[in-house]
């Protein structure tokens, strides 16, 4: 009897430690499939610019807040959740995981609009979103302290005021125009070393602006048209930039390797195209 009833014990031993490692397997397959260093993390980012209500006026870069409400719950209805630039360094340096299903939402240009329409509906759904500002128009409006949701840009005070839902990057200072130079990138025949010099000083205008208003060093900067080169990369890689944001319409994959982050790819979203359609192109799904 005695040896019967030891045998079921020692079985029954080994079947829960049979069970354990099997639950510690499945967790750890489920946690590299997610969040590990070989297969990494889908992350579509979706990009905005200006929003108004205005039909007139909505077209490749403006759309209505009612298409943006529509965009922000189908996303939540998918199951994804925000994520800033903050949330993938601490991913890529510091292992941090992120949302099983990450998605980013970036406004490029800082419109003042931003804050009339899109803040309280990410707000109101507990969303976060990056902004990436023209230095130049933000301290122009600051200044003038002018707030029109048709051409004004975000003064110091609203970033300031936005913090809990905007995360703010750099967008250059005064390089977001065409014409003899097309964003930040070098001229034809301009010296090397000039058009550093010309890069790195319109950049740090705008980082000076933001800092010195409280606001966090912006890491990650988002090329004016997508326009970007080797040469930019390096001179942004080497002031310290740890993110650079493009306009190729392409889903990113995170990954422990910090080289990821540089020209991520991001969808536009224009208006005349329903929330089902962008989403699913954007998405990937």
């Amino acid at each position: 009897m005695k040896l019967g009833f030891g045998r079921t014990a020692m079985q029954a031993a080994c079947v829960v430690l049979g069970l354990c490692l099997a639950i510690s397997l499945v967790r750890q397959d489920r946690a590299q499939s997610v969040f590990g260093t070989e297969k990494g993390v889908q992350l579509p980012i979706l990009m905005y610019h200006s929003i108004l209500k205005d039909s007139a006026r909505q077209g490749k870069y403006v759309i209505s807040p009612a298409v943006l409400a529509d965009d922000l719950d189908a996303l939540q209805q998918r199951g994804y959740e925000t994520v800033t630039v903050t949330d993938l360094l601490a991913y890529v340096q510091g292992g941090a995981p992120l949302p099983e299903k990450p998605v980013m939402i970036t406004f490029d240009d800082g419109y003042y609009n931003n804050y009339i329409y899109a803040y309280p509906l990410l707000q109101q759904r507990g969303m976060r979103a990056v902004v990436s500002i023209i230095g130049s128009q933000t301290a122009l409006y600051t200044q003038e302290g002018t707030e029109n949701a048709y051409w004004s840009h975000l003064r110091i005070d609203r970033l300031q005021e936005m913090q809990d839902v905007f995360e703010v990057q750099n967008h250059s200072w005064n390089l977001h125009e065409y014409g003899e130079r097309r964003g930040c990138l070098r001229m034809r025949g301009e010296a090397e070393a000039s058009y550093e010099s010309l890069l790195r000083e319109d950049t740090e205008q705008t980082q000076q602006l933001i800092t010195e208003a409280g606001l966090p060093a912006p890491q990650c900067y988002t090329y004016p048209f997508g326009a970007c080169s080797e040469e930019s990369e390096r001179i942004l890689q080497d002031m310290g930039f740890l993110c650079t944001l493009g306009c190729e319409e392409r889903v990113n994959l995170v990954t422990r390797d910090a080289g990821c982050l540089y020209e991520m790819g991001r969808f536009n979203r224009a208006a005349g195209e329903s929330t089902e359609s962008y989403l699913s192109r954007a998405l990937g799904e």
